[in-house]
């Protein structure tokens, strides 16, 4: 199946990699079908790009590139909704927001996506836990080691 990209402009994608988000994510709930694109070898970021609408594309990064011991408790409706049986299959990914100023980009730490792999089910966790920012400054870390 061939689709239309924001970054990477026309792609063949398999149509099993397709990851159905059922409600939408918040402010997109018209769209339902993800991919995940690589942004580049090597690199952690993944691109979350719409199957339904080529100009919607997400820059994602795992939490663990991030920050250590990054947890959560999702409700019982979550995991059935998303027929989680093992936290095994799952991917976490948090939302990057890009800055012209590069090193100020911020992932949304507090708003998780969640994929099961298995069953290409995947939601935004909205979370009620104070540890974790809407804007984490992604680089952070190297600044307080530059300090």
């Amino acid at each position: 199946m061939e689709i239309m990209t924001r970054d990477f402009g026309k792609i063949e994608i398999d149509k099993s990699d397709i990851i159905s988000f059922n409600s939408g994510l918040p402010g997109f709930e018209n769209l339902e079908e993800f991919i995940l694109l690589p942004l580049a070898e090597e690199s952690p970021f993944i691109i979350m790009q719409s199957v339904e609408d080529p100009d919607i594309a997400f820059v994602t990064v795992e939490p663990g590139n991030l920050i250590q011991n990054y947890e959560f408790e999702i409700s019982d409706k979550t995991e059935k909704k998303l027929k989680i049986e093992s936290v095994s299959n799952l991917l976490i990914l948090n939302i990057i927001t890009l800055k012209n100023d590069f090193n100020n980009s911020t992932a949304n730490l507090s708003a998780p996506i969640v994929i099961n792999l298995e069953e290409k089910l995947g939601q935004q966790v909205i979370l009620d836990d104070q540890r974790y920012q809407v804007r984490y400054k992604i680089f952070a870390a190297a600044e307080e080691v530059a300090e």
